[in-house]
Parts: structure tokens; C-alpha cells; sequence
């Protein structure tokens, strides 16, 4: 979620320049992404669309948000069962972004959008979080503090309805990931994950959301981890879970210098 740590070369790539972006060999293509030439709309024009419209509600750079678009054609192009699942939602930018590529796409789709997040910033860093992490959280009045990473319920909700997509198909959950999450699941142990995108920032919220909704993502899932490259207690906790469950996915960067992502996928197909 939070970028301003990085070198300024890089904070001047992840303001949408996408030329000094692509020069930089950061960024594998999905395994098993199919195209997605038969669905309604077009990469690039799902790009100009959506993300000027949810551009004041998120931190992520363009360069995320169009991999967050481009994986929801993903899904949607291989039929890949399941809802979008946000963990650490903010003002609500990506989970739009969400959205609003599937309404773009499939206007009559019956997933699911859940967000969950306490709506009242971020939890105390621990020391697994690492130095950098504690630095950040003390220095509130750091331009990049954005009071903890604070934004209401309503404030979100407010947001979703001036973008036209606040309805019954999102869920909102509101408290901290270790409670709302596993009540999740208890209550919903039928349910699948397409997307899963972690933005908790923290070792025990990326933990606990993999422990308890990695299970529920479908077959060619994305998984999407904002906070990889930047926090060690994230990076901590995936590696962390995946050792064991004694899964082989490959970490895979996305080209904004932050975020990672993986495929759920038992084997190698090629």
C-alpha cells in the first residue's frame, strides 16, 4: 500500500510511466492466462476506463492497477469459478477497480465482492514487521502516513455509490482480519476465491488471510500480495505459509516495484 520509501527513480516509474516500466524486466506474465479477444471489451480500453475513475481512491500506481484489471479478465476469460476477496480495502480503489472491469465484461456476472477491513487504519507494527515498518507507523507526520491508513466504512461506501456499484453483491466486513476472516469462512465453507488480493500490510494480517482464504481460492486463482516487496513481515508470511503447505508457486512481481502475485496451481502445465 505504501510506496514513498522507494528511491525517487522508481516513485517517478510508479507515476504511470510506462515506458522507463517496461524497460525494467520486473514483471512475468500470468501462468495459464488465456486471452480474453472474445469477452466484451478490450485490455486497453477497460484500462482507460477504469482506472481514471478510482485513481483518488487508491495508493496502488497505474502499473498495479492495470495488473488488478488485467487479472480480473484473467478470470473471467478462463471461467475461473468464484468472488474477488479485498483484505485491507482503504478508500476502496482497487476492490472498485474490481468491479468495475467485471461489470465492463460480464454486466450480468453473480460474483461476489468482499472487502474486509477494521475501517480504522492499521494494527500496531510488531517487530517481525521489520525496522522500516516501525519507522513508518512512528513517523506520523510523514506526507505518506495518510493517518494510519484510515478511511471509514462509510466514507468507502460513500465511494462506491458515487461509482455507481454499491449494491447487495458487496459484502463488507469490518474489524481486524483475525476475527473477521475466520468467522468468514466458518460461515461460508462452500465458497470460492478467483481473486484474492492481500493488502494488510503486516505479518499476522498477511498470515491469518492466507491461513483461512487461501484454502478457498479456485484452481488458476490469482493471488495478489500488495505489500511484498516492501514490508519483510509480509514477505515473512508468504514465505512462511507456502514452506508449509509445501506449495511450489512461483512469486511473481508486478512491474509497480511493490506488489507480487501467484497462480494457484498444483504442477507446472508447461
Amino acid at each position: 500500500m505504501l510506496r514513498h520509501y522507494l528511491p525517487r527513480f522508481l516513485q517517478k516509474v510508479l507515476q504511470g510511466n510506462r515506458a522507463m516500466a517496461i524497460a525494467e524486466p520486473t514483471s512475468l506474465p500470468a501462468e495459464g492466462v488465456h486471452p480474453v479477444s472474445d469477452l466484451s471489451a478490450t485490455e486497453g480500453s477497460a484500462i482507460e476506463q477504469i482506472i481514471p475513475k478510482i485513481r483518488p481512491y487508491s495508493m496502488v500506481p497505474n502499473l498495479g492497477l492495470e495488473y488488478l484489471v488485467q487479472a480480473v479478465q484473467s478470470v473471467i476469460g478462463q471461467q475461473i469459478p468464484g468472488d474477488f476477496v479485498e483484505c485491507g480495502v482503504w478508500k476502496g480503489g482497487c476492490a472498485a477497480a474490481m468491479r468495475l472491469t467485471e461489470n465492463l465484461l460480464q454486466p450480468q456476472s453473480p460474483r461476489l465482492l468482499h472487502l474486509f477491513d477494521s475501517f480504522e487504519g492499521l494494527p500496531p507494527v510488531q517487530s517481525i514487521d521489520g525496522p522500516l515498518a516501525r519507522r513508518w507507523q512512528e513517523d506520523v507526520n510523514s506526507p505518506g502516513y495518510f493517518d494510519n491508513c484510515t478511511a471509514s466504512l462509510e466514507l468507502v461506501q460513500q465511494n462506491f455509490h458515487q461509482l455507481g456499484i454499491l449494491n447487495s453483491t458487496v459484502k463488507f466486513y469490518k474489524g481486524w482480519f483475525e476475527t473477521t476472516v475466520p468467522q468468514f469462512v466458518q460461515q461460508n465453507p462452500e465458497s470460492k476465491i478467483a481473486i484474492l488480493r492481500l493488502d494488510g500490510d503486516w505479518y499476522e494480517s498477511t498470515k491469518v488471510c492466507l491461513e483461512n482464504l487461501y484454502p478457498l481460492v479456485s484452481e488458476n486463482g490469482i493471488i495478489i500480495i500488495d505489500d511484498y516487496y516492501y514490508w519483510d513481515g509480509c514477505a515473512l508470511a508468504v514465505h512462511e505459509y507456502l514452506g508449509k503447505q509445501g506449495l511450489n508457486h512461483r512469486i511473481r512481481s508486478i512491474a509497480d516495484f511493490s506488489s507480487a502475485y501467484m497462480i494457484k496451481q498444483a504442477h507446472r502445465e508447461v
